[in-house]
């Protein structure tokens, strides 16, 4: 089901000894580099995000790629998915989600609820998660380098920025409603001035 793309099993320091090239990358390929710049620039949010996740492994499924990461005693460990495997907690999402959130279009919550950013796992495993998610986006706007990496990520996948989401539904109203639920919202005032009924 998930290629491995032959990714078998890859470490890394928080030296910058990874060498980007020119050929696309492997989702694992781009964590590694991820990481190993979030290392080089800002070594205090590299060890914000080690403190926070701890020794939990984490899946993460990307478009057609599945990988698990995790961090051992020497940096990060990326491998090749495997199913069976132990997880703490598993996230899955596409490209176009991933752009909309470097790009500031999106933000982690709306996406979870509007199903383009999909997690399980212990409540406290997933809570540490989004808690490195949220490290890492909030580092890019001020690291070059990561800024280079997520625009490698979209000349790679033929996506272009400032593309919209695409969901119009408001995120704080994900769901369909009833005309008589809207009307009474209507009423009440409680209805923002472009709501778009579902």
């Amino acid at each position: 089901m998930w290629p491995g793309r032959g990714l078998e099993c890859l470490s890394m320091s928080t030296k910058p000894n990874v060498a980007l090239g020119s050929r696309r990358l492997t989702l694992g390929q781009y964590v590694i580099a991820l990481i190993r710049i979030l290392g080089t620039n800002s070594p205090s949010a590299l060890a914000r995000m080690r403190q926070v996740v701890g020794n939990r492994r984490a899946r993460i499924l990307l478009d057609d790629e599945a990988i698990d990461v995790a961090f051992g005693p020497h940096g990060l460990l990326v491998e090749r998915a495997i199913r069976g495997r132990r997880v703490d907690g598993e996230g899955a999402t596409d490209s176009e989600t991933v752009l909309a959130l470097l790009d500031g279009y999106l933000e982690v919550p709306d996406a979870i609820l509007e199903g383009r950013l999909r997690v399980s796992g212990a409540a406290e495993a997933v809570t540490r998660m989004f808690a490195a998610i949220e490290i890492l986006l909030d580092a890019s706007p001020r690291t070059p380098g990561l800024q280079a990496l997520a625009a490698r990520f979209r000349f790679a996948r033929g996506e272009q920025r400032g593309s919209p989401p695409r969901s119009h539904r408001h995120p704080w109203y994900p769901f369909a409603s009833e005309t008589d639920e809207r009307e009474m919202l209507a009423a009440l005032g409680l209805l923002p001035e472009v709501f778009e009924p579902g």
